[in-house]
């Protein structure tokens, strides 16, 4: 009897210790993803870079969203050096729970971007209007670009 409950009991320990495991975020390094997406896209025109590896990153974050920075693992924004419609933004989260949010953040973006162009530069209002807006577990990625295929699939690669 006493061995069924000492093995009861080591069994339910397993149990636990096991339970106990989460998932862990595995951080991406941005500045490598970055350069592997942008690097991608033949399309891209000579492209700005801003990060989390950045002294100003909160402040540069809130250029494309406007979710609170405690919730961001790390993410990087490139953009056209020339003020054109181009940007791909991957934003890696610390809780895969707030993808959705950060989603419809980076899409509120687009939205703005599309009604500047309207006024100041028309001739990039449909590729605005194409961006690209997408979550991958606890990664959520924009890509405005002529060719968005080519850094979705940098992505993929990089983060497989």
């Amino acid at each position: 009897m006493i061995k069924r409950i000492v093995c009861a009991l080591c069994a339910v320990m397993l149990a636990l210790s096991l339970c106990a495991c989460g998932e862990k975020t595995k951080s991406i390094d941005m500045q490598a993803l970055e350069n592997s997406m942008v690097s991608a896209d033949k399309t891209l025109p000579e492209m700005k870079v801003s990060g989390s590896w950045e002294e100003n990153a909160e402040k540069a974050f809130s250029y494309i969203s406007d979710l609170e920075y405690n919730k961001i693992h790390g993410f990087f924004l490139a953009y056209a050096a020339d003020g054109m419609a181009y940007e791909i933004a991957v934003v890696q989260l610390k809780d895969k729970s707030d993808a959705s949010a950060m989603a419809d953040s980076l899409r509120e973006h687009v939205r703005s971007r599309v009604q500047m162009y309207k006024t100041y530069e028309p001739q990039q209002v449909q590729r605005a209007e194409s961006a690209v807006v997408k979550t991958d577990g606890d990664c959520v990625l924009l890509i405005m670009s002529d060719a968005p295929q080519n850094a979705e699939t940098a992505f993929k690669e990089f983060t497989k």
